[in-house]
């Protein structure tokens, strides 16, 4: 509807039009232009409209009668229900199981947050503290903005949950378009490989260019080979592709034990470290019941061969699995599909034919 007085002209949008129980006629009305909610209220159809206006964030000082507040606010309740709604992506889980599952997982991390704060090694805050050590309350535009800026300049696998409980206390919306963002992310790695290839370098130095590609090359190798359809295939081929690497490393491991010298432990420094072990026990830790023991040049080259095996065992069991998925989940093909029997289980069979047209 459209309100009209001398001023102005406000573009209102009705939510609801109730009765309380001594007959009193209240209708609910959205406000955009001024962030207000409108209650027209009417005691009787002969009476003149009462209007009463308040901003959307302080309804908790509307004063109403306790029937007609309880009224407002379910009303309003149900209306911010209405209107909060976010894209995702028609594939993912978010758009199944419904908005609310960022908030349940941020509010885990929150309580887990929480805990942090308030145990010793977070430094025994207060229930209260602790609550404004991992929440920040009352974010305005700007702020908001700003952490938006920087979230976006981030990589993708650095954005926490604080980042988004942050950002979800401004715009809900945003943190869970966010958050559908870094989900699709996260899929892209999984299936273009670089999720499994990143396990092949657990240290800084070991993230160079050939070791990865070593790995996509081989993977993509293999995924021309089987054509692997849907996400279980892609991880059996990751499966493959991660044993036979390990395969190569302990065969070469096992080769050079077995046929070239190892380092020698110089004998001064082996008799200092035997001598200040005995004599100076506070050097090494406390926890524990037994040393770390020295594997002889025999037994190092034993332990390759059968690290080798392992991997060569793991290889082959991982690319029978592949087989067996295959063979147990056959496919239907249909070479003369001029008549198709069709039956679901218990259900009566329908004949598809193609008949030529005339």
């Amino acid at each position: 509807m459209t309100e009209t007085n001398k001023l102005q002209t406000i573009e209102l949008v009705k939510i609801k039009e109730f009765t309380t129980n001594d007959g009193r006629v209240l209708t609910l009305f959205d406000c955009p232009e001024s962030g207000e909610y409108v209650i027209d209220k009417k005691l009787s159809a002969a009476d003149q409209t009462e209007q009463i206006r308040f901003p959307k964030n302080h309804i908790d000082q509307l004063q109403l009668m306790p029937d007609e507040y309880e009224n407002v606010q379910n009303a309003i309740e149900e209306y911010n229900l209405e209107q909060r709604t976010s894209a995702v992506y028609a594939d993912s889980l978010e758009s199944f199981i419904g908005y609310d599952s960022l908030l349940r997982v941020m509010s885990k991390y929150f309580g887990s947050r929480v805990a942090f704060y308030r145990s010793e090694e977070g430094g025994s805050l207060t229930a209260e503290e602790a609550r404004k050590e991992v929440y920040r309350e009352n974010v305005t535009d700007e702020e908001a903005a700003e952490l938006l800026d920087s979230i976006m300049r981030m990589p993708t696998e650095q954005i926490n949950f604080r980042h988004l409980l942050e950002l979800n206390a401004n715009s809900p919306r945003t943190a869970q378009n966010l958050w559908e963002t870094i989900k699709h992310e996260a899929k892209n790695e999984f299936e273009s490989g670089h999720r499994a290839a990143a396990a092949f370098e657990p240290a800084d130095y070991m993230a160079d260019a050939w070791n990865r590609a070593s790995y996509l090359g081989l993977r993509e190798s293999l995924i021309e080979e089987w054509q692997p359809k849907g996400g279980i295939e892609l991880t059996m081929i990751d499966a493959v592709a991660q044993a036979y690497l390990q395969l190569q490393f302990w065969t070469t491991e096992s080769v050079k034990r077995a046929k070239t010298q190892p380092r020698q432990e110089n004998e001064r420094f082996a008799d200092w470290k035997k001598w200040n072990k005995e004599v100076s026990p506070k050097q090494w830790s406390r926890e524990g019941h037994w040393d770390l023991p020295l594997v002889t040049e025999q037994a190092a080259i034993e332990q390759a061969a059968q690290m080798a095996d392992r991997w060569q065992r793991m290889y082959f069991r991982a690319i029978r699995s592949l087989r067996d998925w295959r063979r147990y989940t056959p496919q239907v093909t249909i070479n003369n599909p001029n008549q198709v029997n069709i039956a679901t289980d218990g259900g009566q069979q329908i004949n598809v034919a193609d008949f030529p047209s005339r």
